[in-house]
């Protein structure tokens, strides 16, 4: 049983999996085993991916590196697998399940591949769904009665008002917006009625009304749902509103690369000068986080906490 309560299961081989999965093994590796020495036989930490490789989103050479340093670590990385169901309680193969009374302790997922497997937690690390507060704001019809108003922009001075459908991604459910995140409608299809051809939708833009970020996608481009997306457009849309030139104006992603932590102080780093890995491209993952922070006292705490720690270990008495 202690196997499976200390089998950690990670499902998903993005960047945010990637670095939990690295993150928990520094933590276990570093500070718990110097407590539990005697549990340390039964830790098991498996990252599970439907695609062939993790960090797909990096150089293949890159997600090759952080697989092998994954594998040296002891971090088992387990590519084209499909997870088919999480359940509470132990598998039903376990011997001694009899002995576990809260089903919530252990947990059963089951593969495709391999059958049911025990494990202690489960971090699911997949993708991303509509956002609920944005799903409960848009309501179950998601219809919106739309008069001719200034807020909207009519590329017929003669469309009708009618029920405009707030336009959505079809696989994420993303509000669609243009090119200035000003929010995209559409009409249904009309049959006319002497033919049972269906006429093309129309088009609005709502010019007051914005959606940024993970709840929204462009209708002519596509942005990979990261923060650094969310806080491009977050500031571009800030200076258009402030400066009143948002007519003019265009959004445009500028990628500054891509970075993950591996564990056991090296990263990745990729960015259209070039890849790094290693130390080195640790030293930049840190700089970087702290770079961004947004205030000059996290600026002076954070690598004053990353000392102490560094120093003295994690403070594990707060888990």
């Amino acid at each position: 049983m202690k196997k499976i309560l200390l089998n950690f299961a990670v499902v998903g081989g993005g960047p945010t999996g990637i670095e939990f999965s690295a993150e928990l093994h520094d933590l276990i590796s570093d500070d718990l085993s110097q407590l539990y020495p005697d549990l340390m036989k039964y830790v098991q930490i498996t990252v599970y991916d439907v695609a062939p490789q993790v960090l797909s989103m990096f150089d293949a050479n890159l997600g090759k590196y952080a697989m092998n340093a994954f594998k040296r670590e002891g971090i088992a990385i387990k590519t084209s697998h499909h997870v088919e169901n999480l359940r509470p309680g132990p598998p039903q193969h376990v011997k001694d399940a009899g002995t576990i009374h809260d089903e919530h302790t252990v947990y059963t997922l089951q593969l495709k591949e391999l059958g049911e497997v025990g494990v202690g937690m489960v971090v699911w690390s997949t993708g991303l769904m509509m956002n609920p507060f944005v799903e409960r704001a848009m309501g179950k019809s998601q219809t919106l009665h739309v008069p001719h108003t200034k807020s909207v922009d009519y590329a017929d001075d003669g469309a009708p008002t009618s029920d405009w459908v707030v336009q959505k991604h079809p696989k994420t459910g993303a509000i669609v917006t243009n090119d200035k995140m000003q929010v995209l409608l559409s009409v249904p299809p009309v049959t006319s009625s002497s033919s049972d051809a269906a006429t093309d939708a129309s088009t609005m833009t709502l010019q007051d009304v914005f959606a940024i970020g993970d709840c929204a996608t462009q209708a002519h481009a596509s942005y990979p749902a990261t923060a650094q997306v969310a806080n491009q457009e977050a500031m571009w849309l800030a200076k258009r509103l402030n400066r009143d030139d948002l007519a003019t104006q265009h959004f445009t992603y500028k990628d500054l690369g891509v970075m993950a932590y591996i564990g056991n102080w090296k990263a990745i780093v990729q960015t259209k000068g070039g890849n790094i890995s290693g130390q080195t491209a640790w030293f930049i993952w840190r700089g970087a986080y702290l770079t961004k922070s947004v205030s000059w006292r996290n600026k002076i705490l954070i690598p004053m906490y990353w000392f102490i720690n560094w120093v003295f270990g994690r403070d594990v008495s707060r888990f």
